[in-house]
């Protein structure tokens, strides 16, 4: 049996996205990223710190990469922040976005809640990890897709 990746998102919308991230990491020296699936079958904090390392999240020269994680059919969700950025907001700022975007995706509203998720999170690596003049986008900007 071939096991394929799905888009989950037309052509429109992942642009949307990717601009939501490109905004959020121009104004700061942070990395935003956003993987998709169709199930988790262990918890989605689990699978978001897995996908984390294995997009090599954790490179980072500051550690302040930040993981948006979908598992759309299951309905499940993580939001994983790396130790430089974590240590900074604490597990309040997590729950906080945790929250909104779960009211977004509770109406269908899937792609509106990353992208404000996406811009919360920007506003705050803006504010903790401002640009500091020789930044590179570290990580691609385009959705990482899996089954």
């Amino acid at each position: 049996m071939w096991l394929f990746k799905k888009q989950f998102f037309n052509q429109d919308e992942e642009k949307y996205i990717m601009k939501a991230i490109r905004h959020a990491e121009k104004e700061s020296s942070g990395e935003v990223r956003l993987y998709v699936e169709s199930h988790c079958k262990i918890p989605a904090a689990e699978r978001a710190m897995a996908m984390f390392k294995k997009l090599k999240m954790h490179r980072t020269v500051e550690r302040n990469g930040v993981l948006i994680y979908i598992a759309m059919v299951d309905k499940q969700f993580a939001i994983f922040g790396d130790e430089g950025i974590h240590q900074k907001l604490g597990f309040n700022f997590w729950n906080k976005e945790a929250e909104t975007l779960k009211a977004h995706l509770s109406k269908g509203e899937i792609v509106e809640g990353i992208c404000e998720a996406i811009q919360d999170i920007g506003q705050v690596l803006k504010e903790h990890f401002p640009p500091n003049g020789d930044d590179k986008n570290e990580l691609s900007d385009k959705p990482v897709y899996g089954r």
